[in-house]
Formats: C-alpha cells, structure tokens, sequence
C-alpha cells in the first residue's frame, strides 16, 4: 500500500498587527525620519549592520535585499534556489558576530550566512533528530531560529508534536515545548527552558498509512508564552495570562513582579479582522510519500476551519509579539481594543519591568529594532509595504 502523509502549515503573513490596547501615557514615533521608495510585499524581518545597512526578507516574493537608506539603493542578495548562495523561501533574519547575517530558509531547512559586504556566504545546518534531550526539531517549517546571542548561539524552540511513527501512528501533541539553544562551535545544544503553546494547535485526521496534520490551528487569541533573547545570553519567558518574566540564565531562574494590563473582552470584530488576515498568508505544504518529501506555498487551504474556542478576555500579547534590541530592551506588542489601529508596545528591562511605552503611527507594523533605531512598514491602498526609520527620542 502506497504510504502517504501530508502535513500543511499555515505561515502568518502578518499583515495585521496583534490587536492592543493600554491608556497609559507612552513615547510617540510620531513621523519617520526615512522611507525607502522602493515598496515591499511583506517584510518578515530585518537585521541593521553597524554602518545603518539592513539585510531585509521580503517572505512574499522570496527575496533578501541589502537596503541602504543613504543611497536610497536595494541590492538583492543571492537568488530563489537550493544552491549555493540560494534560498527557496527566507523567512527570518538575525544578527550573527562580526556584523554578518543569518538568513533562515524554511525550505532548504538551513540557514545562509549573509556576508558584511552583502554578499552571500556559507550554510548553518541545525538539523537534529526530533525528541530526545536535544529538543531538537522535525523540520516541516514551524520550529527556526528565531533569536541569537552576542556570542552567535541560536535559539529555536521544539515542535509541539511527535512526527507520525513508521507503523503509521498519529503524531503525539504536547501542552508546552522547550527553548533550545544551539552552540555552533561545540554543534551541542541545551535546553533553556519551556514554553506553553495554545491549545489545539495541532489537528489530525486519517488513519494509518494516510495521516493528514495541520499544524498552526489553535485559537489566535488563546493565551500562549512568548519568549525572547538578549545580546548576553538571557532569555526571558513571558508567562500569558499572567503577564510576568521569568529570566533564564548562566545564573539559573528568576521572576518578576507581574505586569498589571487592562483585561479586554474580544468582540466580533476582533474575530473579523483576524479572518480578513488570514487571506494574506502564505501556506507551505509537505508531502511525504514512499519516504521521499516534496514541499510546496502558496494561499492557505480554502478549507481551512474557523478555530473556535474563542476566549472571552484578551491576553496580553499574542504569538510572535516580541522584538530585542541591541541594549538587550524587550519590546512586547501589546494586545488593543479592535478599533484602535494603533500599535502600543512594553518595552521591559532587565529586572523584568516596563521601563517604558512605546506608541507608533496609525496602521503601520513594527519589523525590526536598532541602536536607537526603530523599523516599521506602512502599507498603501494596493497592499504595497513601505519600509521606515524612526529614531527613538
């Protein structure tokens, strides 16, 4: 019997910011002092080098530029492909030592270095087995590094299942998964801590020999950790619903105090948006049949299911609401009321406190973080993104 399993991943496009909302009073980026002309189709990510330069993913087109304010030039870096110097879907970008870039491709499962001068370098394979002490991944796309260190140790967290046993079992799904993190001298990884995942993310169906899973299904709303890494190692588990830090270290763990939060009811209108977006994101598709895999994106299934499960109350933060800046400053994009268009975000410091808040303009995402810097997009009546420097007052 032709065994055949298909796993299908839906990939947030982002294009509408986690909806937020607090009355206290915050620091406004009020106007860009820069936009770069050339528009976007969805910025995933960037990276800022030393001299202002950024290595920028377009996640959409599938393309990696090196963007130069100054000039006002954008330069493509490397090409779509499984070759050297290629990338078939570049998804995230971060900070390596000595000014280069990582580019994670979550295709090829790999990540290409990205040189200072721009030019493409060499690959950073991860790959471990799933499961065991490692916490390592089964790459179909849902667990990349996602933050580094000063000293260029990556961080991932595990898959919140088992891959389907050789005898045709169900995947096996867990409550929570662990923070990992990857020394690429030694090639040893550590377990850092763990996070909980939202219910029901993942969603089976079929039986044996025909196994069909969809990871990404839980409720959007439904409380979930975030978590993020600092320059010196650190990483900080942002507990939800309780909105408190827990740090993990060199020195072992410790809490803060919890952040007090105005706890907002989810209406229609929440659910509404949120259904609007779903619309622009991308959804990669992984067949394995006979042992061989083939891999394919595109528009998310038109028979993807509403989540349901809908909380009554917000969170505070949803999924992938944490950016780092390079002073090892947490920013967390806060959860707002559906009508309010404003992105607010938590910027927390090493004690685990907010040391302050930070307000950017109507309608615009924020997609990155510099010394001093601030990155955000716009987006014109054609869906077209425009990418923006703030400087931070």
């Amino acid at each position: 019997m032709l065994s055949r399993r298909t796993l299908s991943l839906a990939i947030a496009g982002a294009s509408l910011a986690p909806v937020v909302g607090h009355a206290q009073v915050t620091r406004q980026l009020a106007k860009p002092d820069a936009e770069f002309a050339e528009p976007f189709t969805q910025v995933s990510g960037l990276r800022e080098l030393k001299d202002g330069r950024l290595v920028v993913i377009d996640s959409r087109d599938k393309i990696v530029q090196l963007v130069d304010f100054k000039s006002g030039a954008g330069t493509k870096i490397g090409r779509e492909g499984s070759g050297p110097g290629e990338y078939a879907f570049p998804r995230n970008v971060f900070a390596l030592p000595g000014d280069t870039s990582g580019v994670y491709d979550m295709l090829n499962s790999r990540t290409l270095v990205v040189l200072p001068n721009g030019k493409p370098g060499d690959f950073i394979t991860t790959e471990t087995s799933s499961g065991g002490g490692s916490g390592g991944m089964m790459r179909v796309g849902g667990s990349a590094p996602r933050f580094t260190d000063a000293r260029g140790r990556l961080y991932w967290t595990g898959q919140p299942f088992s891959p389907p046993s050789p005898g045709g079992g169900p995947p096996k799904t867990a409550d929570s998964v662990p923070i990992v993190r990857y020394d690429r001298a030694s090639k040893a990884t550590d377990t850092m801590a763990y996070v909980r995942v939202a219910k029901n993310n993942v969603v089976t169906s079929g039986s044996s020999g025909n196994v069909s899973m969809r990871v990404g299904m839980a409720n959007p709303f439904q409380p979930r950790d975030e978590w993020a890494v600092t320059p010196d190692g650190r990483v900080a588990v942002l507990r939800s619903p309780e909105y408190r830090v827990e740090w993990h270290g060199a020195g072992g763990k410790s809490e803060a105090a919890p952040i007090a939060y105005e706890k907002l009811k989810l209406t229609e209108q929440h659910k509404e948006q949120w259904r609007e977006s779903r619309k622009q994101q991308t959804s990669m598709m992984i067949t394995v049949e006979n042992g061989q895999r083939s891999v394919r994106t595109g528009p998310p299934p038109s028979d993807m299911p509403d989540p349901g499960n809908w909380p009554e109350i917000l969170p505070p933060f949803v999924d992938n609401a944490t950016f780092v800046a390079p002073n090892g400053m947490i920013w967390v994009n806060r959860t707002r009321a559906a009508n309010d268009d404003t992105p607010n975000f938590d910027v927390i410091d090493a004690s685990g406190k907010v040391a302050m808040r930070v307000e950017l303009p109507k309608n615009t995402r924020l997609v990155g973080l510099g010394n001093g810097t601030v990155y955000a997009t716009r987006t014109d009546a054609d869906d077209l993104q425009y990418l923006q420097r703030y400087r931070l007052p």
